[in-house]
């Protein structure tokens, strides 16, 4: 899993096309630097990003229903973490990594 698609709720419409879903990419240093920009852990910074791994300007990112900003930040989680810690298929994206004891 190297990007997530995340169905909309509700389309976004910027200029001149309809967004019915976005595919989100794993994040690169370069997308954290361009976020931190702005002020840390905010939502503004965190709108930043998730136009980043979306290609999308940040305007589309903003004509968001707060529940589908909501689901984009949720579902994109995994992306942040190595692909060996990653939830499968159909597990929760949230749910901590299980790392084996010796």
């Amino acid at each position: 899993m190297d990007q997530i698609t995340v169905k909309l709720q509700s389309p976004v419409e910027h200029d001149g096309r309809t967004y019915n879903e976005l595919v989100f990419r794993e994040p690169t240093v370069a997308d954290m630097i361009q976020a931190e920009k702005f002020e840390k852990d905010t939502l503004e910074s965190n709108a930043v990003l998730l136009a980043a791994l979306a290609d999308v300007s940040l305007p589309v990112i903003k004509r968001l229903k707060l529940y589908d900003y909501n689901a984009c930040d949720m579902q994109t989680v995994p992306l942040f973490l190595p692909p060996d810690k990653r939830p499968g298929e159909g597990e929760d994206p949230n749910a901590e990594a299980v790392t084996e004891q010796p």
